[in-house]
């Protein structure tokens, strides 16, 4: 494996992946493409960006969140693939291109039954967008919310989809909200490190200005100041330094 630090001929490829739908893709995707995007641009505010966010989601939920994002607010390009499986594999070879944020859907075609020695993703135009995502995918960050139900489709992912892969990954607990206290956040931490999975040391934080952030056009780097706003920027730039210190698939 090659240090994420290290040169690289080709763009590294990031994706949000987990079998579990409402886990907040989207949402982390969006705002660390912008927190990496905010710390790459060549010549400062105002350039582009050589980090992208793509979306394969048929659906096009990047496209309409950055869409609504003043263009001088939004510190990266994006995406959204539509069907065309092509486009990720092309643009990990842009040399224009340094890092691409890709959110998934969940498996929507996905075989419970396979044998494990199948690939489980099924058949279908989502399995295949997967497939080729995946195939150019340097890392993978699988976000869990602090519940019981999540427990079983984040070890599906990593287990069935990810490992036979050889793609490395970091789970991050995503949606915590501090009013509910540790119980939950200590439970499902305790979850993955019993289960040997590297993980993020710093949990996303529930805010309500994360859950109307796309509606009204904004992305972490761009919300107006307040304490809340410092600890939202501080949760997705910690989460781009944990995944630089993890290893690409070489």
């Amino acid at each position: 494996m090659t240090s994420a630090r290290q040169s690289s001929a080709q763009a590294i490829v990031d994706v949000l992946l987990s079998q579990k739908g409402g886990v907040g893709k989207s949402t982390i995707a969006v705002n660390l493409g912008a927190v990496i995007g905010e710390n790459t641009r060549p010549n400062g505010p105002g350039e582009d960006a050589p980090v992208i966010a793509a979306g394969i989601d048929p659906q096009g939920s990047m496209e309409k969140w950055a869409d609504r994002v003043e263009e001088d607010d939004l510190p990266f390009d994006y995406v959204s693939t539509r069907g065309d499986n092509a486009i990720i594999p092309r643009l990990k070879k842009d040399p224009l291109v340094r890092r691409i944020v890709v959110d998934c859907p969940g498996f929507m075609d996905v075989d419970p039954t396979a044998e494990r020695s199948r690939d489980p993703l099924g058949h279908g135009a989502a399995a295949d967008a997967l497939r080729a995502v995946l195939d150019v995918a340097d890392r993978a960050i699988v976000p869990i919310n602090p519940e019981w139900l999540a427990f079983d489709p984040t070890e599906y992912t990593i287990e069935r989809i990810l490992r036979p892969r050889g793609i490395p990954f970091l789970v991050v607990v995503n949606r915590w909200d501090p009013r509910d206290g540790r119980e939950d956040l200590d439970k499902v931490q305790a979850w993955i490190d019993e289960h040997g999975y590297p993980r993020a040391p710093q949990a996303i934080r529930k805010y309500k200005i994360h859950t109307n952030a796309a509606e009204k056009g904004l992305v972490v780097t761009r919300y107006a100041e307040s304490g809340t706003a410092l600890r939202a920027r501080e949760d997705f730039y910690k989460l781009a330094i944990a995944l630089d210190g993890l290893e690409v698939r070489g």
